[in-house]
């Protein structure tokens, strides 16, 4: 089990990389990743996912859960109930940088991320990392971010929607 006091005290990426070392080539399926110890990322100051697909997230830790929580209305009364339930957005370029950290087998450490949950989409700013099977090969991601600023949120959501908005219009 690691020493908590150590890792709190470490540098964020240091607290990362050790936090992901334990998972890194120590699982023979994904399956098995779903019962691993994930307690070092949940003192972490970020906000950390896991998952096998965009689609498929299978672990958020607490800074995360407190993040999503934050947003959500304050008469929810559903608001201490389980972890908030998100998405990621299904964006090709967002996409591109996994398949990158994925077949490159190396993180991004200058990334974004675009998260849509119930009541709307906000972005993160991290880095992206692999997870690899005991044979090597990458059978999951983690992004460890933080919420960008509200004045960098209304640029990017900008910039999305019209990037989004020529290629609707396109034939």
């Amino acid at each position: 089990m690691p020493d908590y006091e150590k890792l709190l005290q470490a540098n964020l990426p240091e607290a990362l990389e050790s936090a992901l070392e334990e998972l890194d080539r120590a699982f023979d399926i994904p399956k098995q990743l779903l019962q691993a110890n994930v307690s070092a990322f949940e003192e972490l100051s970020c906000c950390v996912f896991g998952y096998f697909a965009r689609d498929d997230i299978f672990y958020l830790n607490k800074k995360g859960r407190e993040l999503l929580r934050m947003r959500l209305p304050s008469l929810d009364e559903h608001r201490n109930s389980g972890p908030p339930i998100f998405w990621l957005e299904d964006d090709a370029n967002l996409a591109a940088a996994d398949q990158f950290v994925a077949n490159r087998q190396k993180p991004i450490l200058e990334t974004r991320e675009l998260i849509t949950l119930a009541w709307g989409k906000t972005w993160l700013h991290g880095s992206k990392f692999p997870v690899r099977n005991v044979q090597g090969q990458t059978i999951a991601l983690f992004f460890a971010g933080h919420e960008l600023p509200p004045s960098r949120q209304i640029k990017l959501v900008a910039d999305h929607y019209q990037q989004n908005q020529h290629q609707i219009g396109d034939n």
